[in-house]
């Protein structure tokens, strides 16, 4: 009997708990059926790219709550001064508002269907205009604030995500070599291919293209150094490298010296506004070999700078490095130019390079130089085909190759002239140990 008891006031109690206990449904407001709010808040830096284009950017309202497959209807608006102010108070910051005449939002009001999930507010920027007023505003923090709102009251905001601070930042565009140089070898092989390519530091939001130039005329010709697959780096949209522009290298027809370089340059770019490299890339081709070498004898050699007691010019092609020439110091004030060596060629060449081996000692060692040819040696007719500020040795006995360095008008004259040694800077000496002349 008390068994029966028990059970009836069991059943009795569980339908008083389920009659008692609300459905949830009821327990949530119907305001929270859906919830909007902002993808992006607080403070978001717009990049405006400098190209004399409108900049556009997407506010992303999403619908969320309880039932996410009702409708729901959303604003946006751009607050008002005062709003900002007091908005500006209230975090501590000082924002001010961009010009209405800056930006325009061409769709305030949003209607939601059962099945969207999120609406885009898009925000036109007027790239120029804005750019030309902060050049001359730069004391104020200038924004762009978008407030959503509710439409209706069955509709509730995240109070935490409904404002965003638009801050417009200008970017002049600039494309970028996706290497500081490069070297092809051609010492082992007779046909190389350097795939060359461009960077944007950001990735592209256009297709546009750039048009790279080899030169006409230099150290190399055309059937030497030359494009495979045209000579247009291509950027696609949403990559921020371009496609390879095939270079090939090809060991034919007759080189100087043992190594050169090829200076490879941007000409222009199928999108207005961008910033193309304002120096070459270069690429450097190393074929080895003596070619061309210049059977060298004393008078061919002279210098401004011979020191009386020692080193004299003719040890520099005696073949022998444990001689060598050395230029004046024993009395410094008597030369107050740089310190040269001069190669008088039996015919004119359009084409020189240089090595030498240092003195086998630790001072007077070339860190600076300068190239002059002429094609009389009269003073006046002299022009600068190089000026090489790095990478010459400074260790005892080392030994240099210069790169092949082209004139556009025919020379019988080379001088090599010492700006900066490891000791000190023009007028001072130097001193050399052997000395070879490639041309053609």
């Amino acid at each position: 009997m008390k068994i029966k008891y028990l059970l009836w006031f069991a059943f009795v109690a569980v339908a008083f708990v389920a009659c008692d206990t609300p459905n949830y449904g009821e327990l949530v407001p119907s305001n929270y059926n859906t919830v909007l709010l902002l993808k992006q808040t607080g403070e978001q830096e717009v990049t405006l790219y400098d190209t004399g284009e409108d900049g556009s950017y997407d506010v992303t309202i999403f619908k969320s709550g309880k039932l996410e497959q009702s409708t729901a209807n959303a604003s946006v608006r751009v607050l008002d001064e005062a709003e900002l102010a007091e908005y500006s108070a209230r975090v501590g910051k000082t924002y001010t508002g961009l010009p209405e005449d800056m930006y325009q939002v061409a769709q305030k009001d949003f209607d939601f269907g059962n099945t969207d999930r999120y609406k885009k507010a898009n925000v036109v920027f007027k790239t120029d205009l804005i750019r030309d007023f902060i050049k001359t505003n730069t004391d104020k923090n200038y924004v762009l604030p978008i407030l959503l709102y509710q439409k209706v009251k069955k509709d509730s905001v995240n109070a935490e995500k409904k404002l965003v601070l638009l801050t417009p930042k200008i970017v002049k565009p600039t494309v970028e070599y996706s290497q500081g140089s490069a070297t092809v070898n051609l010492t082992n092989d007779n046909l190389a291919t350097y795939n060359f390519t461009l960077n944007l530091p950001f990735v592209s939001p256009w297709d546009f293209e750039c048009e790279i130039a080899l030169p006409e005329k230099g150290v190399f010709s055309s059937d030497q150094v030359f494009f495979e697959n045209g000579n247009k780096a291509v950027f696609k949209k949403g990559s921020s490298i371009s496609e390879p522009v095939q270079i090939k290298v090809a060991k034919v027809g007759e080189f100087v010296g043992k190594k050169g370089v090829v200076p490879v340059t941007i000409v222009s770019s199928t999108k207005s506004g961008i910033q193309l490299p304002q120096t070459p890339f270069d690429l450097e081709i190393v074929y080895g070999g003596d070619n061309h070498k210049i059977t060298l004898s004393e008078n061919m050699l002279s210098t401004n700078a011979q020191e009386q007691s020692e080193g004299p010019i003719r040890n520099l092609i005696d073949g022998n490095a444990g001689t060598y020439f050395h230029s004046n110091w024993s009395n410094p004030g008597a030369i107050n130019q740089p310190h040269y060596i001069q190669v008088s060629l039996n015919e004119s060449v359009t084409k020189i390079a240089f090595a030498y081996q240092n003195r086998n000692n630790n001072n007077g060692k070339p860190q600076e130089v300068k190239i002059w040819v002429s094609e009389n040696g009269n003073q006046g007719s002299w022009k600068e085909i190089a000026h090489i500020m790095q990478g010459m040795p400074i260790s005892a006995s080392s030994k240099y190759s210069s790169y092949t360095y082209a004139s556009d008008t025919p020379f019988k004259y080379f001088r090599f002239e010492v700006l900066k040694t490891n000791g000190g800077t023009a007028p001072t000496f130097f001193n050399m140990a052997e000395l070879a002349i490639y041309a053609k």
